[in-house]
């Protein structure tokens, strides 16, 4: 649940980003610049702090934890599992995609500065 808030979240803001880029192209100032940098490094954040939780519970229904008498659920629930580690890979795969990207404009903008 807490990965897929983040995603939405992260997607929301890209697709916000994107029109606000488009729309002061020529206008475009430093803070402006500045600001897009920072909500795109809060943004990768979150995705990879969603990326985690759900990872950590992942860990816990194919694992288990003896200490709180959690039993493990992927021998029971199999194809939930492996569905479930589907998601979690595309989603880290989408995290590194979106801190390419990032990392690309925040350089393609550093350039522009000078």
């Amino acid at each position: 649940m807490w990965e897929e808030m983040a995603n939405a979240i992260a997607c929301s803001y890209a697709a916000f980003s994107l029109v606000l880029s488009l729309l002061n192209k020529d206008k475009s100032r430093g803070f402006m610049r500045s600001a897009i940098i920072v909500m795109d490094i809060l943004t990768v954040a979150l995705l990879f702090s969603g990326f985690g939780a759900a990872a950590a519970v992942g860990a816990i229904g194919r694992q288990g934890n003896s200490h709180l008498n959690w039993n493990k659920i992927c021998n029971v629930f199999g194809r939930f599992c492996g569905q479930g580690a589907a998601s979690l890979l595309l989603s880290l795969l989408g995290a590194i995609s979106f801190l390419s990207l990032s990392l690309l404009s925040a350089l393609r903008l550093q350039r522009g500065f000078k």
